[in-house]
């Protein structure tokens, strides 16, 4: 697989821990006059956790293609490299 793509799913593995201990802080009491304001941080939370989880699923799904990708590199290596063997009699 390919070393950027494993680091870029790695990365995003560590933000998805930083997003689970962020959250943590979204259950804060507020005064009533601050929580109209708190819940709209906590939706804005929301939606980039969710494209930090849709852009993950991405990486996977892109992590199976890369590996159809390399099987069908091989496979086609498999079949030049047959053509170039010589068997000696």
């Amino acid at each position: 697989m390919n070393a950027k793509l494993m680091k870029a799913m790695f990365d995003l593995e560590k933000v998805d821990a930083l997003m689970h201990s962020a959250e943590a802080y979204l259950s804060i009491d507020v005064p009533p006059e601050d929580r109209e304001i708190a819940d709209r941080y906590g939706y804005l939370f929301y939606a980039i956790w969710d494209a930090i989880q849709r852009v993950s699923e991405d990486l996977e799904q892109l992590s199976g293609d890369c590996l159809v990708v390399d099987a069908i590199y091989a496979a086609e290596d498999v079949r030049r490299r047959r053509g170039t063997l010589r068997t000696e009699e």
